[in-house]
C-alpha cells in the first residue's frame, strides 16, 4: 500500500533554464521527490519513497508532469488543445487526491505534498528541486531498455541525465524496500567523501552492512587503489559493519552488476560519472550498461544545482485565436 498525505496541489509554471550554479552536494535526505505517472512502476517508486521517508524523517513530494502545446503566429504564442489540457489536469488532480484518500489511513504522520508540472519533464523537476530544496529524486524503471527506448530515450534515463540532483532508479520488479547490504563501488575518484557520507547515512538508517568494492582497469589501478584504501581507512573507524573486495576488469558496469548479485546487495551507490560517455547508442555507455544489467535500485550521486534566469510565464489555458489570413 502506498501512503502519502497532502493538503494541497501546486502547479509549477513553465521556466526557461539559462545556466546552473553548483551548490554543495547534499548527503542527507530531508525532502524526497518521487515521479508519478499512475503506472505500476511509479507505484513501486512511491512505495520506496514512503519507506525511505519513514526511515530518514523526510518530506515527500509526489510529482506528476504534463506539457501544454503552443503555436506561434503574428498574434504571439497561442496554446492549443486547451480543452484536453484542462481535462488532463482535472484527471491528474483527482487521481492524486484518490491516492491521498487511500493511503492517508496508514501513514498519516508522513509530510507529503503533491506538485503538478506543465513544462518539459526535466525543466519542471529542476524547478521543483530548487524551489523545494529537494535532496533526492526517485523514479521507477521498467528494466532493460527496449530498442525504441534505446533510440528515443526512456523517461527514467532522461531524468537521470537531465536533472540537477541525486537520483534513485527503482526497477519495477524490485519490491525490497529495506537496504540490508549496500554495495559501494570505488571506480572513480570524484566526490568519494560525499559518496561515503551518503552510504553511511543509508547504512545507519537500515542497520546495514556496506560492501566496499574497488574496481578498476590496469590503467588506473594505482589511483583507484589509493582512493579505495582511503575509504577503507575511514570505514574502519566507524561503527558500521563492512566488507571489502577488489576487482581488476575493463567491464566495470557488467562486473558491478554481477558482484551485486553474488553479494545479495539491496542497493548500489554510484558516482554520477560515465567514463564511456563518448560511446554511441549502438555501444552502450556505463549508465545504460548498469541499468540494463542490474535488478536492484541504483543510487546516482549528483551535485545539487540551482537555476538562474527569468522564468517565462505560462500562457495557461486562455488563448486568443489568430486572425485569418
Amino acid at each position: 500500500m502506498i501512503v502519502f498525505v497532502s493538503n494541497s496541489i501546486f502547479i509549477l509554471n513553465f521556466i526557461t533554464l539559462h545556466y546552473y550554479k553548483t551548490r554543495k552536494m547534499r548527503t542527507t535526505f530531508d525532502t524526497i521527490l518521487v515521479t508519478v505517472d499512475f503506472t505500476e512502476k511509479s507505484d513501486n517508486a512511491v512505495a520506496m519513497a514512503v519507506h525511505m521517508a519513514g526511515r530518514h524523517g523526510a518530506r515527500i513530494i509526489l510529482f506528476h508532469n504534463f506539457s501544454n502545446y503552443y503555436i506561434i503566429d503574428r498574434m504571439g504564442k497561442q496554446a492549443i488543445g486547451t480543452e484536453n489540457a484542462k481535462e488532463n489536469f482535472n484527471i491528474t488532480e483527482k487521481g492524486l487526491q484518490e491516492i491521498q484518500r487511500t493511503i492517508q489511513k496508514e501513514n498519516s504522520s508522513l509530510h507529503v505534498d503533491t506538485f503538478i508540472g506543465n513544462s518539459s519533464l526535466t525543466d519542471s523537476i529542476n524547478e521543483c528541486i530548487i524551489s523545494e530544496k529537494v535532496d533526492l529524486v526517485i523514479t521507477g524503471t521498467s528494466g532493460r531498455q527496449k530498442m525504441k527506448e534505446l533510440f528515443l530515450g526512456s523517461a527514467s534515463y532522461e531524468i537521470l541525465t537531465g536533472i540537477q540532483c541525486s537520483v534513485l532508479l527503482v526497477p519495477e520488479k524490485c519490491h525490497t524496500y529495506d537496504f540490508e547490504k549496500i554495495l559501494v563501488p570505488v571506480r572513480v575518484t570524484e566526490n568519494l567523501q560525499e559518496k561515503l557520507a551518503v552510504s553511511q547515512n543509508i547504512a545507519k538508517k537500515n542497520n546495514a552492512l556496506i560492501s566496499l568494492l574497488g574496481i578498476c582497469s590496469e590503467e588506473d589501478v594505482d589511483e583507484i587503489k589509493e582512493a579505495y584504501n582511503s575509504i577503507w581507512s575511514t570505514l574502519s573507524k566507524d561503527t558500521i559493519r563492512y566488507s571489502t573486495s577488489f576487482l581488476l576488469t575493463n567491464k566495470k558496469a557488467v562486473q558491478i552488476s554481477r558482484f551485486s548479485k553474488i553479494e545479495h546487495a539491496d542497493i548500489i551507490i554510484l558516482n554520477y560519472h560515465d567514463e564511456n560517455s563518448w560511446k554511441s547508442v549502438f555501444s552502450e555507455n556505463f549508465f545504460k550498461q548498469i541499468i540494463n544489467n542490474t535488478e536492484i535500485p541504483l543510487f546516482f550521486l549528483k551535485k545539487i544545482s540551482e537555476v538562474s534566469g527569468t522564468p517565462e510565464k505560462n500562457a495557461g489555458f486562455d488563448i486568443t485565436l489568430p486572425f485569418p489570413g
